[in-house]
């Protein structure tokens, strides 16, 4: 299985015992977690953990994850199967909602969190997305003859879900400079 690793922004309150003893933290419930309750996680680079928060104002941990990324994590970034897997089921779920109004309306959070409810059908501990935010776009050939672009440094976040919390350790810190001094970054 293939190291990865997640950078978890949080704010720096409470001291160093009491982050340390709880990050990664859970997020909410709300219907505002783009990928419904867990342990949100940066991934690949510190690049978008750094871009969290206030400098100054928040600890950034990073996190070893034990998990098989082609059978635990629905990616939604980087495996074209599982997004069609995704759109299977999303389409599913807008087929038994009915009217119109309310298949224009369903978020990723609201199909997640039906899809949670079912382990047989929604087997993952996981779930990698990435917004379309990105820092740069490059033409991959004259624009005569195409107009496709690269997009670099995009947004990609790993929600992982509670039942697999026992996966995910924490290596170390990238910030602060006196938290990554005592306890220092993988």
């Amino acid at each position: 299985m293939t190291a990865h690793f997640g950078y978890h922004t949080c704010k720096l309150e409470n001291g160093f015992e009491y982050i340390v003893e709880n990050i990664p933290f859970r997020s909410g419930d709300g219907a505002n977690q783009w990928l419904t309750q867990g342990y949100y996680f940066w991934t690949d680079s510190d690049y978008w953990a750094k871009k969290w928060g206030k400098a100054g104002r928040r600890a950034i941990g990073v996190f070893s994850l034990d998990l098989c990324f082609k059978k635990e994590v629905l990616d939604l970034v980087g495996n074209v199967e599982h997004q069609l897997e995704f759109i299977e089921l999303k389409n599913i779920i807008l087929n038994k909602l009915g009217e119109d109004e309310k298949r224009k309306s369903v978020t990723v959070n609201q199909i997640l969190n039906k899809l949670k409810c079912s382990k047989e059908i929604f087997p993952y501990l996981g779930v990698k997305a990435q917004d379309g935010r990105k820092i740069e776009n490059i033409s991959f050939v004259d624009s005569q003859f195409n107009k496709a672009k690269l997009g670099l440094i995009t947004r990609q976040q790993l929600c992982v879900f509670e039942e697999a919390k026992d996966r995910v350790a924490l290596c170390g810190f990238i910030e602060p400079s006196k938290y990554a001094e005592k306890m220092p970054a993988a």
